[in-house]
């Protein structure tokens, strides 16, 4: 019998005479106790060198890309392969765009695994119990969501394999030229053990708890052979490269003005 209110953003947040008053569009609302539940990662973040790109060129952000016939003709480089970075590249892929991959240390999972969907077996397996200060990376920051597909494996190696350019990380801009670095086979490798890793812990939780699971099968998106450009791409002439979008998949923070 709550009196839900939807579409109602909050504005502003403050406290008078021992209530919270929260601001919105149709008015204020009192209340004795509030919940922030708006997410610790609502803020998508850019590298320095985003600024440095020039005017024509259209940059947007991983969570502003709806589909590739709302950008501008030509080709589109996304820059980050994780999650948010391998979907949106396989995607404009399909839809016949010419992209460019620059490529991150992010780690990988299979869609389905000995006949269930990964997030069950990691939920079961207590692989997503591990405590935050087992896994954060030596700067404080949790390390990016891994390349998963919504629906089937992606990998590095099957992107190349619907056409996408790999790249290594993206480095920033000199003399008109976008630049890359030469870590395009770190990220690969990085990419395939971290896969290999969660199977393995999954492996032992089902031989510890005695489970009948089907047998591990090779996922064909990982046993695909990669098509890597040769020699290795370290800079595109923006000139002559066809890019006309930038899409950003380089994470988000929290950003909590009110």
């Amino acid at each position: 019998r709550l009196p839900v209110r939807v579409d109602v953003p909050v504005e502003e947040l403050t406290r008078d005479d021992g209530l919270f008053l929260v601001g919105t569009p149709r008015g204020v609302l009192r209340a004795r106790n509030v919940v922030l539940a708006s997410g610790s990662l609502n803020c998508p973040k850019r590298p320095p060198a985003s600024a440095d790109l020039p005017a024509t060129l259209r940059q947007l952000d991983s969570s502003a890309y709806r589909n590739a016939a709302e950008l501008e003709q030509g080709a589109v480089l996304v820059v980050g392969s994780g999650q948010s970075g391998g979907q949106i590249a396989a995607d404009l892929a399909l839809a016949g765009r010419p992209v460019f991959l620059a490529t991150s240390r992010a780690g990988r999972l299979v869609r389905h695994y000995r006949g269930s969907d990964i997030f069950n077996w990691m939920t079961l397996s207590g692989y997503l119990d591990v405590p935050r200060r087992e896994i954060v990376l030596p700067s404080g920051k949790l390390p990016p969501r891994g390349l998963l597909g919504a629906t089937h494996t992606i990998s590095l190696q099957s992107l190349s394999a619907q056409g996408v350019v790999l790249l290594g990380r993206f480095m920033g801009i000199e003399n008109d030229s976008l630049i890359f670095g030469d870590n395009l086979d770190e990220h690969m490798r990085f990419a395939d053990e971290s896969s290999a890793d969660v199977k393995r812990f999954i492996d032992d939780y089902i031989r510890r708890a005695r489970l009948n699971a089907p047998p591990a099968e090779d996922d064909p998106a990982e046993m695909i052979a990669p098509r890597l450009p040769s020699p290795p791409i370290h800079s595109i002439e923006l000139a002559t490269s066809g890019i006309r979008s930038v899409i950003w998949c380089t994470a988000f923070r929290g950003d909590f003005p009110y």
